[in-house]
């Protein structure tokens, strides 16, 4: 899990602007994807530089790069595209919180993408930053484009009518890959926990419940990422930055409606959690008593019983019952009469 504080210390004493990368993914040679279409025209090629875009205005560009520039590869980007210093720092940041900002000629949206390949293994995440300045949308991925593989199939192969609407839909189909994207990894946490649910009252192991530990840690992250996208999308349903088109706010509220139901799944896979490492150590301190209460009837058996071995095994001269002929077997009876009385008596207050 990335860790907050030593990723903030590398601009420690920096001014505002400074262009710092501070992810703790190796910097790798940026590739450029660039891909402009409408309902009639179709352009997706591999470029080397931002020289060989040539923007066409009747057509939604997007422009995505894999892999972070450098800090000077950002700065010819800032100025060819008019970006702030700001939004330049927040890019090579790579901590970021998700968030929506309005620049002068732009709209800006940073958020996380979670990737989870192992189910036992910590969450893994990257930044993607995305920029909206006319029709064009650039959007920064720290490592691949996976998960916008489906986005550029639908537009490459014409399918559903992404190819008829602006940019802002393609804006909204690329949020919506992101909320899909952790509905996969709520469902297969959700099926965890059912799992270890199931097991609550048998055969769970100590390592099960470490997991589910482990698991409520995940939902803690995942909850932090998600949340503020409810806020986001709500001003998106209303209309407040005035950038989406009428007939695509119902595509928003939509995503508002998923993004609500994906906060409230997590809130509850998170007390899920926590029951089930409440109820697992109840149930331990409840087998703990019952062993208790076994070993301490089984003493309070043989203390009598004891006590009457001890009374005879002193070799005193003068006991009367050592010299009769069935001394021996009046004593078992006795013994056996004291264990009957206390096991009835325990049986009548229900102790066993």
């Amino acid at each position: 899990m990335r860790k907050i504080g030593s990723t903030y210390s590398k601009k420690a004493g920096l001014p505002p602007g400074d262009l710092v990368y501070t992810g703790e993914i190796d910097l790798k040679e940026t590739e450029i994807l660039f891909i402009s279409y409408n309902m009639d025209n179709f352009l997706k090629k591999q470029v080397k530089s931002l020289d060989e875009i040539i923007i066409d205005h009747s057509c939604v560009n997007w422009i995505i790069f894999s892999g972070i520039p450098n800090a000077e590869e950002m700065r010819l980007i800032g100025e060819k595209y008019e970006l702030h210093k700001l939004t330049l720092e927040d890019i090579l940041n790579t901590s970021q919180r998700t968030k929506f900002e309005v620049y002068g000629k732009y709209k800006y949206l940073v958020t996380r993408i979670i990737h989870q390949e192992d189910p036992k293994k910590p969450l893994e995440s990257e930044q993607l930053s995305i920029l909206l300045k006319n029709n064009i949308l650039i959007t920064f991925f720290e490592q691949d484009i996976h998960i916008i593989e489906h986005l550029l199939d639908r537009i490459s192969n014409k399918k559903g009518s992404i190819r008829e609407k602006g940019l802002d839909y393609l804006f909204y189909a690329l949020l919506d890959s992101i909320i899909d994207h952790y509905f996969e990894i709520i469902s297969h946490i959700e099926d965890e926990i059912e799992k270890y649910d199931s097991k609550l009252f048998s055969e769970i192991e100590n390592e099960e419940i470490v997991r589910v530990k482990q698991i409520r840690q995940i939902l803690v992250v995942l909850r932090k990422n998600i949340g503020p996208f409810k806020e986001i999308f709500h001003k998106f349903s209303r209309d407040e930055y005035e950038f989406i088109e009428k007939r695509n706010l119902l595509y928003i509220h939509d995503l508002y409606d998923h993004t609500v139901h994906l906060i409230e799944t997590i809130d509850v896979l998170k007390d899920n959690t926590s029951n089930i490492a409440e109820i697992h150590l109840s149930v331990m301190g409840n087998n703990m008593n019952e062993i208790m209460k076994v070993l301490t009837i089984i003493s309070t058996i043989f203390i009598p019983l004891s006590f009457v071995a001890g009374l005879y095994g002193m070799n005193f001269e003068n006991m009367p019952e050592l010299k009769w002929n069935f001394g021996y077997f009046y004593v078992l009876i006795v013994m056996g009469l004291i264990l009957t009385s206390m096991v009835m008596f325990f049986r009548r207050k229900k102790w066993i």
